[in-house]
């Protein structure tokens, strides 16, 4: 296969990055999850390993270089070493959101696959709140994390702030300076909720961000997706995911989605616009995946575009009607 395609879209972004969801299964039910924005899920028609081997290899020669895998939670998979070895032998650059809970098991494993980092969600330091939010217990979660350093694994934190955690935010920076970890601090988005259940749930990063700008030493603009990152004393670096309402943000988005059972989807807030791809995947067919990827990038366009103004509510609507799922064929 020598495709050597550079997959740029009518917004002149280029596609380099995909985002699997390798399963919509979980063994935690967080109180936001959004579940990648995928509104359904067959799980007997979730793909196989060989599968997204397949894909990694078409997807790499059109230039997508960088895989995270997700779900649900991926390390219920008992084949995802063989996922993240194959993408790896591939060409592909992979790393993993997990909730950490499986991590203990698994760390070494994932590490000589050839996992480059991990993304390991966590949400409170207090152990009835970790479970309020999440329904995991903590103490799992920190023996994993602490498992991945001795692993070697490149690790970051993901911590979502809600109404219920924001007061910990000052303890869990701490904690990922004690740990030498990278930090994303991320705004709750619309999905998955009720208006009214995110109402109660959201707060703002103003605060968050005033006392960064205080305790940093520095700061610069990361490329993807245009986040900004402060440096701490000690050089871990905290980033400010804010994708709500951010044409910014949008602008810069390098990335496709796909959901489990193979489906192509252009962003996290859109359902009408998955593109047909497990047909392809099932029968090898290269030329038709490619050609897949190719119509996901035509009709992918920016979800907050430069110069719109949108409420709350007005979102709401618009992310109702596209809840209708509609599949493009290439």
């Amino acid at each position: 296969m020598v495709y050597q395609i550079v997959l740029i879209d009518r917004y002149n972004r280029k596609v380099s990055h995909l985002r699997i969801s390798v399963t919509n299964k979980c063994n935690h039910n967080c109180v936001f999850c959004h579940r990648e924005g995928i509104l359904t899920s067959n799980y007997d028609e979730e793909l196989t390993a060989n599968d997204w081997i397949f894909v990694a290899e078409v997807a790499v020669e059109l230039g997508i270089k960088y895989y995270k895998l997700t779900g649900g939670e991926p390390l219920v998979r008992n084949d995802i070493v063989d996922i993240v070895r194959g993408i790896t032998e591939a060409g592909g650059h992979v790393s993993i959101v997990t909730n950490g809970s499986l991590l203990e098991a698994y760390a070494e494993k994932l590490a000589e696959a050839g996992l480059e980092y991990l993304n390991v969600s966590l949400h409170s330091l207090n152990p009835e709140k970790f479970y309020r939010i999440t329904r995991g217990r903590l103490e799992n979660v920190l023996k994993g994390i602490d498992k991945a350093l001795e692993a070697g694994l490149k690790t970051r934190l993901d911590y979502v702030v809600l109404t219920w955690n924001k007061d910990e935010y000052k303890e869990i920076i701490d904690y990922a300076m004690g740990k030498g970890l990278d930090l994303n601090i991320i705004e709750l988005i619309p999905l998955g909720l009720t208006l009214g259940e995110w109402r109660e749930l959201h707060t703002g990063l103003e605060e968050i961000k005033a006392y960064l700008e205080k305790i940093s030493i520095g700061k610069k603009i990361k490329e993807f997706q245009s986040r900004p990152i402060y440096i701490l004393p000690n050089g871990v670096e905290v980033t400010l995911v804010k994708g709500l309402c951010n044409p910014e943000m949008c602008m810069k988005c390098t990335r496709l989605r796909m959901t489990p059972e193979g489906y192509i989807k252009t962003c996290i807030y859109r359902n009408d616009q998955l593109v047909n791809a497990r047909k392809y995947i099932l029968a090898r067919d290269s030329e038709g995946l490619v050609e897949a990827f190719k119509k996901a990038v035509e009709i992918r366009e920016p979800y907050f575009k430069p110069g719109e103004k949108i409420s709350i509510e007005e979102l709401y609507n618009r992310i109702t009607r596209e809840k209708t799922m509609y599949v493009v064929n290439p």
